[in-house]
């Protein structure tokens, strides 16, 4: 009875054995170090890198409301991402209140990542065109260049925001050609003439 035992205890032994475990040799034509050296990645300077970090921090950056117009816009320049500037006061305005209330924290806008940096102002901006009562709201480039209007429309969903946002976004970082995105793809620009 004992000898069954044995017997596969032998064959194990044999199989686990390094005769058994090891790779076949590569054969002459396999190169396998010029093809590590292939999907490598090449190195970048420096500068390249920074940049790099800069971009993946960017693309995960929550929307960030600053209610200093300074530091907003350099973290705008730094990311290179446009921001909405709002000239609004959820505490004199009911308005304002439903611009916050459906909008600005949403759970949609709350967890958009990547798209702006927000700048709240209780005081007119005109500058920015925001100067002819509240809530009024504009994106803006990084160098205080204007976009286009983005106020409180009581018809807009959350999404509708973050698409317009999104868009501005691309169009500041890829240009004014790259496409666009509606309902949640990309299309090409209209042609220009």
């Amino acid at each position: 009875m004992n000898k069954p035992f044995v017997s596969f205890a032998l064959l194990g032994l044999l199989v686990g054995s390094p005769v058994y475990c090891q790779d076949p040799a590569p054969a002459a034509n396999d190169t396998p170090a010029a093809e590590d050296t292939a999907k490598a990645k090449p190195k970048l300077s420096p500068e390249e890198l920074k940049a790099e970090r800069i971009k993946k921090k960017s693309e995960s950056l929550k929307i960030k409301w600053y209610t200093d117009e300074e530091k907003a816009f350099k973290d705008a320049q730094k990311y290179n991402l446009p921001v909405w500037v709002l000239y609004s006061n959820p505490a004199t305005c009911s308005v304002c209140q439903l611009l916050d209330k459906h909008i600005i924290n949403s759970r949609k806008l709350k967890s958009a990542k990547g798209i702006c940096i927000g700048y709240r102002s209780v005081s007119p901006l005109p500058k920015y065109k925001c100067d002819k009562g509240m809530p009024m709201g504009a994106l803006v480039e990084p160098s205080g260049k204007f976009i286009c209007h983005l106020s409180y429309n009581p018809n807009m969903t959350p999404d509708m925001y973050i698409e317009k946002i999104t868009n501005a976004r691309i169009q500041l970082q890829e240009g004014k050609d790259a496409p666009l995105v509606h309902d949640g793809k990309k299309i090409p620009p209209p042609p220009t003439k």
